[in-house]
């Protein structure tokens, strides 16, 4: 055999036909190079684990010999030393992951609904854009910690930094489940339960008092935007989810049954509330405003019909009429409070919310609660609502 030179492998010949040849270096075992009709590369041929391995490294001449039995040495001794290169090769390359290759891959794969989806693109991008191309075994705990403290912090708040860290786990968890705890042994996240720095929230109690009823509601009837009014509205009326009451499509309006159907609610199911007598009405004026499927419809920029979107400006308005400040979540807070105050059952009142009946194995195996024996909870709570608002006219 030759010792391997830049010459003696410009002289080989290149095969005419289909097929292959071998080359093999004199001073090296193991080491040659693969002649085919289109090129010749340089390879290691050798035994590992009783089965014989052939890697390429490189074609010639953009390796020069050199280089090539350099890297031969290297893969040589990881193979004498237990080490599958082939192996090594994509752990490597798999450490070099960047958040954002795992985040795309996490989005791809998981049934997110879109406000969740919204909510974590604007977490990566807004949050932690410095951190898209870093390769994810290199984010540490102490980055992790430090920039959970910017964020909580800064005018975004604890609650945010709380919920972006949340996120940050999640995506790398799955990062954890996709490559294996070789690649990412801990969730870096992990030290914030481990040193006890989560901050915690107090919950939230913000609802609308008895009086800030009527003028938060006139105020809402007032705006120009009428299906703005409407929307907000709707959710206090009926305790509904923001992304359901903006989701509700006429499709789900069933105005034979007198019933409406929440579709794919925060706890993957549907739920089907009563219409009463102001849904209907609202309902009604909706009809004149209709934009597309929604039933709080909104032109979008691009001049296609869409969903309703952020009602802050509204919110704002009747927040200042009423000498309150409630959030738009608090408006169900406000129909869980008031319906309450009404001695509506615990069931119904869970039925109405849409909350989980997990874990009660009465209500979720045996109770079965229909829409009609709802209905005159609605509208014991809707009457009493609207005689505050019609109060004193």
């Amino acid at each position: 055999m030759p010792n391997l030179t830049k010459s003696y492998i410009e002289q080989v010949a290149y095969p005419t036909t289909s097929g292959q040849k071998f080359e093999w270096d004199d001073s090296m075992r193991s080491f040659g190079v693969r002649v085919t009709p289109a090129s010749k590369t340089f390879i290691v041929d050798r035994k590992f684990n009783g089965r014989t391995v052939r890697l390429s490294i490189g074609r010639f001449p953009e390796w020069t010999v050199p280089q090539a039995r350099e890297r031969a040495r290297e893969l040589i001794v990881m193979m004498d030393n237990g080490i599958d290169p082939r192996l090594e090769a994509k752990k490597q390359a798999q450490e070099g992951v960047t958040l954002e290759t795992v985040f795309n891959q996490f989005m791809s794969e998981r049934q997110l609904k879109e406000r969740t989806q919204s909510d974590y693109c604007r977490y990566l991008n807004h949050y932690l854009s410095s951190w898209k191309n870093k390769p994810i075994t290199r984010i540490t705990a102490d980055m992790i910690s430090k920039r959970y403290a910017e964020i909580a912090e800064s005018s975004s708040g604890s609650s945010q930094a709380s919920s972006v860290m949340r996120f940050l786990r999640s995506v790398l968890n799955y990062a954890q489940a996709h490559y294996g705890t070789e690649i990412l042994p801990v969730n870096p996240v992990a030290t914030l339960t481990a040193k006890r720095t989560w901050i915690r929230e107090a919950p939230r109690t913000d609802h609308l008092r008895m009086h800030e009823i009527k003028p938060f509601i006139e105020t809402l009837r007032l705006l120009t935007n009428k299906v703005m009014g409407a929307y907000l509205e709707f959710m206090l009326l009926t305790g509904a989810r923001r992304s359901e009451a903006a989701s509700l499509k006429w499709r789900d309006v069933h105005t034979r049954a007198n019933t409406l159907t929440f579709k794919d609610t925060k706890n993957h199911t549907d739920r089907t509330i009563p219409i009463t007598p102001r849904l209907e009405e609202l309902l009604e004026l909706m009809k004149n405003w209709r934009m597309g499927d929604y039933v709080f419809g909104s032109m979008g920029k691009d001049g296609k019909a869409g969903r309703i979107c952020e009602p802050r400006k509204a919110m704002l308005r009747a927040n200042k009429a009423a000498g309150s400040e409630v959030t738009v979540h608090g408006l169900r807070r406000t129909f869980a409070t008031v319906l309450e105050s009404l001695d509506c059952p615990a069931y119904p009142l869970k039925a109405l919310l849409g909350h989980s009946m997990k874990g009660d194995v009465t209500a979720s195996y045996y109770t079965q609660i229909g829409v009609e024996r709802l209905r005159p909870w609605l509208e014991k709570y809707e009457n009493y609502v609207l005689k505050l608002i019609e109060a004193n006219k």
